[in-house]
């Protein structure tokens, strides 16, 4: 009998303890917030760099008095 009520005892225990190692929902959105921020800033300062070398070399070519070349992507193709 005392076992069983030690047994049950230490069971609650494990189990009451696993719940509050689960962060709650506002730990997890506020964790996600911020790495989606950085993520937006990391997107958004390599976008400038780019920007910023596609207008640098649209300046040199004017200064060489030649069209400027203009890089494009490939296509998107459905790839099965």
């Amino acid at each position: 009998m005392r076992s069983s009520i030690l047994l049950m005892a230490c069971t609650a225990m494990v189990l009451l303890g696993g719940c509050q190692a689960e962060p709650d929902f506002d730990t997890k959105f506020e964790q996600q917030s911020r790495d989606l921020a950085a993520k937006a800033r990391s997107i958004d300062a390599d976008a400038k760099k780019q920007l910023d070398a596609a207008r640098e070399a649209e300046r040199a070519s004017a200064e060489l008095g030649k069209p400027a070349t203009v890089p494009t992507t490939a296509p998107v193709t459905d790839a099965k």
